[in-house]
């Protein structure tokens, strides 16, 4: 940065020196240099204003090294970003047993229950950061913690220095147990650990995921339900039109579940469905323990009842979570569950009996 100053000088009276005068009392002069212009050619004037402009070329050139001393000092305290793609992998599950295929038919009652249950999973994770400081770092390692897991610890990939722009790899491997929430974890955050050039010793924060949403998809999302219905049984009731689903399930967990009928399944039945369901009361299933839950089922549309029942018709009906949790309560986690309500008999009877329009089947 060059800084170019032209000096214009006074030509008149062939160049001859103003003659001296009295400068008079200091009051007097202030009150003239409010209202008179500069002295054009007055030597002292030049002087000056060489004197101002090299203050003020002194004072910006000192502002701007103090800018970007400051610039690189905030570039260093932000070292890592998290890499643009795929930034953090969890191992995930392999499918379920509930779900998985066995000669084109899902697996018995019988063999789901022969296979133990756990919601605690020990899965391999991984985090990849950039180096946005303009120099390199060594990356030391890293602490990480989710909703599912306890802080984890993971250890890069490599020792070398990770330079400026490069990405550096961290491995470690989870325990997850799923279900049981803490109130001082919600998202997935890293502390890592990278000495600078300087030889100091940073720690780096960052936010790898705000609600978990990576490891809950990875591993909670596809672990194995603890409830396997065993039995769905229908039953008329005195009222015409009306009939009782009962339901039977098996808690295989090591903490009791909570069965209930779900509120948006039962207005979904009432919609498009053509029937009203209604249930008394929920079911508390005691560890390893079976419980029942009894629906109540009326018909209320024939030809949409008909066509439900035709066509095999479910619907996520019950909802589980865990009954050490209040009813309701926020950090429950639900489990829907896909259960048969449709009774082609009852309805069919039902809807000949009452002379009613019947849906094509």
């Amino acid at each position: 940065m060059g800084l170019e100053i032209e000096f214009e000088y006074d030509d008149t009276q062939d160049g001859a020196w103003s003659p001296v005068r009295d400068a008079g009392p200091l009051r007097a002069w202030l009150k003239r240099r409010r209202t008179a212009g500069p002295s054009v050619g007055n030597p002292l004037i030049v002087h000056l204003g060489i004197a101002l402009a090299a203050v003020v070329l002194g004072a910006a050139s000192m502002a701007g090294f103090l800018h970007g001393r400051t610039a690189v000092s905030d570039r260093t305290v932000s070292l890592l970003h998290l890499a643009p793609v795929n930034p953090f992998v969890v191992q995930p599950l392999p499918t379920p047993p509930t779900q998985s295929q066995t000669q084109g038919q899902s697996q018995s009652v019988e063999q789901v229950l022969a296979t133990p249950w756990t919601n605690t999973f020990d899965q391999d994770v991984s985090l990849s950061v950039i180096n946005d400081g303009p120099d390199p770092v060594t990356v030391l390692g890293a602490t990480l913690s989710a909703l599912e897991f306890q802080a984890t610890w993971l250890t890069p990939a490599s020792p070398a220095p990770t330079a400026s722009g490069g990405v550096s790899l961290l491995r470690g491997r989870a325990h997850f147990v799923c279900g049981d929430y803490s109130p001082d974890r919600i998202a997935t955050v890293a502390q890592i650990r990278v000495r600078t050039a300087d030889g100091a010793i940073r720690q780096e924060t960052l936010v790898v995921d705000h609600y978990s949403q990576i490891a809950e998809r990875a591993v909670c999302a596809q672990m194995p339900t603890p409830q396997v219905v065993q039995s769905t049984t229908f039953a008329p009731s005195r009222a015409s039109g009306t009939y009782v689903v009962e339901i039977t399930a098996i808690n295989r967990a090591l903490f009791p579940l909570r069965m209930a009928l779900s509120p948006s399944a039962a207005q979904s039945w009432t919609s498009g469905g053509g029937l009203d369901l209604s249930a008394s009361a929920d079911t508390v299933i005691p560890p390893h323990g079976t419980g029942a839950i009894a629906i109540s089922v009326s018909v209320d549309d024939c030809p949409a009842a008909q066509e439900a029942a035709s066509n095999g018709y479910a619907y996520d009906t019950l909802t589980f979570s865990d009954a050490r949790d209040a009813p309701g309560a926020p950090q429950a986690r639900m489990i829907d569950q896909t259960a048969a309500i449709a009774d082609l008999n009852v309805i069919l009877a039902y809807c000949v009996a009452n002379g009613a329009a019947l849906g094509g089947g």
